[in-house]
């Protein structure tokens, strides 16, 4: 079984790979074209718009690494059908269920190459990616956070909307509240830093507030009894589907400290959890497919039907993630219900074509 093994995955690695190139491609065509405007700002020049393409690519392909690994699956068991090679496995008495174990090994190769994709590759290529693409055309990169990140410590609020290379902060604005929640203190700042975990604004605008008046000042620099993880910052710059998985480990906790809500954060850990076991649950969904509707199908068929498919199960994905908060669902049934049930699916079929 060892020899059939290692055709089988080897066959289905190969076609995995020429559909991810296929795949590649129109990616990186569809970039160069959403950047070609930008060409010409500053030093943003042709060479730097490719650089940036390449370093995004793995973020790009992990996003879609579940449907071509189920492309992939379906071209080469549909090919291997098609030339009657897994009719005669079976007709050996090699059983469904040691087929499927043998899909599995390629499966389990591309969960793997998903899980380097999305805790590695993915996260340190989009950094680098934007930070090559700001400082090429603006001079420097300022990664912004959307809606600006709100920390709570205490009766003080901040909220940072940015962050420098070097570690400073953008746009810096905090406020103070009493004991009966009334705003005592606001201070606004175009740059900040962190000196030995504490905030340091740089020529800020400081406003007392009384009850019958203000007062305002402008000192030079002025340290604030706040603390700020200088990874925090980092952190918080990206989006929760492009965190690595110890990332959003380390986020999560520092928002549950500071009375945040982390769903979001929670929902994109267990995806990163779960994806690879997709990609492998994909890989050996395509087999029943093999010894049925695909025997005598085209390529073209089989890419269609791959692709309806694919399309069809990231719809479904995307929903109950996106609907999850809205019916209570908790993070980790929202990213693996669609899995489970398609894993289910899967075995029930497997069992009836054994």
């Amino acid at each position: 079984m060892n020899i059939i093994d290692r055709y089988i995955g080897r066959s289905i690695l190969a076609a995995t790979a020429t559909v991810a190139l296929v795949v590649a491609a129109l990616v990186m065509l569809s970039t160069f074209i959403g950047e070609a405007d930008n060409i010409g700002d500053g030093g943003y020049g042709v060479a730097q718009v490719l650089a940036y393409m390449a370093l995004r690519l793995p973020g790009h392909l992990n996003l879609v690494m579940p449907v071509v690994a189920l492309l992939g699956a379906l071209l080469a068991l549909g090919a291997l059908a098609a030339g009657s090679e897994l009719v005669v496995i079976r007709a050996a008495g090699v059983s469904m269920k040691r087929l499927a174990l043998s899909v599995s090994v390629a499966g389990v190769v591309l969960a793997l190459l998903s899980v380097a994709m999305n805790e590695y590759l993915g996260p340190a290529g989009t950094r680098s990616g934007d930070a090559l693409r700001d400082t090429a055309r603006h001079g420097e990169s300022v990664e912004s956070i959307d809606d600006g990140l709100w920390l709570r410590q205490g009766d003080t609020l901040v909220r940072i909307d940015g962050t420098l290379p070097d570690g400073r902060i953008a746009d810096l604005t905090v406020y103070e509240l009493t004991d009966g929640g009334r705003l005592s203190r606001a201070l606004h700042a175009d740059y900040a830093r962190l000196e030995d975990g504490r905030l340091v604004a740089e020529q800020p605008r400081l406003t007392r507030i009384f009850e019958d008046h203000t007062e305002t000042q402008a000192p030079a620099s002025l340290t604030l009894d706040i603390e700020i993880e200088p990874d925090v910052l980092e952190l918080a710059v990206t989006q929760p589907d492009e965190l690595s998985t110890p990332g959003l480990w380390r986020y999560i906790d520092y928002l549950q400290r500071n009375d945040i809500n982390a769903d979001d954060y929670r929902l994109a850990l267990w995806r990163n959890i779960v994806g690879p076991i997709t990609v492998w649950v994909l890989v050996v969904f395509a087999l029943p497919f093999a010894f049925g509707a695909l025997r005598s199908a085209g390529a073209g068929q089989r890419l269609f039907m791959g692709g309806l498919l694919g399309l069809v199960f990231f719809l479904v994905n995307e929903i109950v993630a996106s609907t999850a908060p809205v019916y209570g669902l908790a993070p980790w049934l929202a990213a693996s219900l669609p899995t489970a049930l398609l894993a289910f699916a899967t075995l029930v079929w497997l069992r009836r074509l054994d």
